[in-house]
């Protein structure tokens, strides 16, 4: 099966749409969880989050939600700080921390900086070889020699491969596709890495983060090509998961209800996942 999310599980352009007015904001999530079944979850990559903050969150959802973390920066981004042990040390706690709740995990997302490079491949394998929770690994990489085609990018892939590891796929292309010409398309150029799209599957549960242009109708030819990729990675067996971002996340969920749309034009046996409010497309092209 495929699995849709968001960036984020409460937006104040989402009110009245996905939750109503009167909904208290720590109650967003319940409502956000009957029209996606995933979500990114920063809040572990800024700060440390408290056990109970976790067990909230989980008890806001339906048992076939999932969670998709990120990796504490500590762990991804200052590793070079640390030394061996205490690199470990941080990555078996951060596991713990998400094992009460494993049952609802998807996809834990370990994320790097464009620093680390192809010559940090063993700190990344290890890591990957050191994950112990049932849900899948998924990484992320930013650094350009990863994405050569080549050597490097071949020894990254057979290593996510050979440990069961799955590959994030950024496809930024939406948002870098036109010059900045709007206050959001300022701050996404400036935050979301400029990086090939190169989807490729190294294990069962594919991650692709779809960083979608403002003016929606933009977004249908790379809508297209990802249909046809989740189509095939379905008929492999795959179970991907897709998060779908826009340059404000406003009309992010409408995007998500168009890939699925095309999804069920390519494959007509498929079964829509994502049923948005009848107002959706007006949401969108606000």
């Amino acid at each position: 099966m495929i699995r849709y999310g968001m960036a984020q599980w409460q937006h104040p352009a989402w009110v009245d749409y996905l939750y109503p007015r009167s909904e208290a904001t720590g109650a967003r999530l319940g409502h956000y969880a009957k029209f996606f079944s995933s979500v990114e979850v920063g809040s572990t990559f800024y700060t440390d989050v408290a056990p109970e903050q976790i067990e909230r969150w989980a008890s806001q959802v339906h048992d076939d939600f999932r969670f998709s973390f990120k990796v504490p920066r500590t762990i991804s981004h200052q590793f070079a700080e640390l030394s061996e042990a205490e690199c470990q040390q941080a990555w078996q706690a951060f596991q713990a921390l998400l094992k009460p709740i494993e049952h609802l995990l998807g996809p834990t997302m370990l994320q790097f900086p464009a620093t680390v490079e192809p010559r940090h491949l063993p700190i990344i394998s290890k890591l990957c070889q050191n994950w112990q929770l049932k849900a899948p690994l998924s990484v992320e990489v930013r650094s350009l020699d990863f994405f050569d085609k080549g050597e490097h990018e071949g020894a990254f892939l057979r290593m996510l491969s050979n440990t069961e590891c799955d590959k994030v796929v950024m496809d930024s292309r939406p948002v870098f596709s036109t010059e900045a010409y709007c206050e959001s398309l300022i701050d996404a150029q400036r935050k979301k890495p400029r990086v090939p799209c190169h989807a490729v599957a190294t294990a069962m549960h594919p991650v692709v983060r779809f960083i979608g242009h403002p003016e929606l109708e933009r977004n249908h030819s790379w809508l297209d090509q990802w249909a046809a990729k989740l189509v095939q990675w379905l008929q492999e067996g795959r179970a991907p998961t897709v998060f779908v971002h826009s340059s404000d996340n406003i009309a992010a969920p409408t995007l998500a209800a168009w890939l699925d749309e095309k999804l069920q034009q390519q494959m007509p046996e498929y079964v829509p996942q994502v049923h948005l409010p009848v107002q959706h497309e007006q949401i969108g092209l606000l």
